[in-house]
């Protein structure tokens, strides 16, 4: 698909480039759940402030790279909106996991990628073709095969609500961020994250100061958490910088679902290689699929 939309105007070598920038905000999405499991190994409590944590070095990470300073007033209301949307999707998500089951929140939440996806096609004009929609069917049927499990935790109404919010919060962000460029351009994006990554943090830390399991328990989150915390936001804040990166450049429609599979593929990797796991026959069904519609999608 890039190859058709680019065409003459585009060398192989920049298409190359391209497909190495989208591994690259795939790995670090894989990199990031490896520290978020690590750190579940380590501490029972401490989501929200964890969470705070990632907010911030992804926060300082931004500030680290940043050259330019420019930012509008009508910026912020980009930056407000983000923010909320990454606040609820931690927040949501956590809460999800509490009241419900842990694979079927993952579930959800995975296929959010598909909202900027789906939005770029109904409003932002990009090409529909049948590799695309294959593709995309294809994704969401790798998700499903790789991450459902028989679990009997019953889906509440109150899961669903907070599953809900979270699936939207997490889609959100990204649509969010295109718009944002699609707004401005490439003038005060970094800036744009800056202001709302600070947002995020100050909410979690709010939240957190008001959470009963964490109150009081601080200095031990803090051991326990800081060092993957610190990684992860890291983590974040490159994968963020990377799609802004490639917001101007790709159409979301193709992005976002390419990010989204391969980050499946590398977990798949990471789990065989170094976790040692075995997997049924429906997970290598689905990671199977997850490497086709990574070929699909870019045709």
């Amino acid at each position: 698909m890039l190859s058709a939309m680019f065409g003459s105007n585009l060398g192989y070598i920049k298409i190359m480039y391209l497909y190495l920038i989208l591994g690259i905000a795939a790995l670090t999405i894989t990199c990031q759940d490896i520290c978020k499991k690590k750190f579940n190994q380590r501490s029972d409590k401490g989501s929200v402030l964890f969470g705070a944590m990632i907010s911030l070095f992804a926060m300082l990470f931004f500030i680290a790279v940043n050259r330019d300073w420019s930012f509008s007033a009508g910026q912020l209301l980009y930056s407000l909106l983000f923010a909320v949307s990454y606040a609820t999707t931690v927040v949501c998500a956590i809460l999800a996991i509490k009241h419900g089951s842990l694979a079927k929140t993952s579930l959800i939440v995975s296929c959010s990628l598909l909202v900027p996806s789906v939005y770029g096609m109904l409003f932002l004009n990009e090409p529909i073709g049948f590799s695309l929609i294959l593709g995309t069917i294809l994704l969401v049927v790798a998700l499903i095969l790789i991450n459902y499990e028989k679990d009997p935790t019953p889906a509440t109404l109150k899961w669903f609500l907070l599953v809900t919010l979270a699936f939207f919060g997490n889609g959100m962000c990204s649509t969010v961020q295109k718009l944002q460029q699609l707004t401005f351009g490439e003038s005060g994006k970094n800036v744009f994250m800056i202001v709302a990554l600070a947002m995020v943090t100050v909410i979690l830390l709010g939240m957190s100061l008001f959470s009963r399991e964490e109150r009081g328990h601080y200095k031990e989150i803090l051991g326990k958490g800081i060092v993957w915390g610190a990684l992860c936001g890291i983590l974040n804040g490159l994968c963020n910088y990377l799609v802004l990166y490639l917001n101007p450049r790709l159409p979301a429609s193709v992005m976002f679902p390419v990010i989204s599979a391969g980050s499946v593929v590398l977990v798949f990797v990471y789990a065989t290689v170094f976790q040692h796991e075995k997997f049924n026959l429906k997970q290598n069904i689905g990671y199977a699929l997850g490497v086709l519609s990574i070929i699909l999608l870019n045709l």
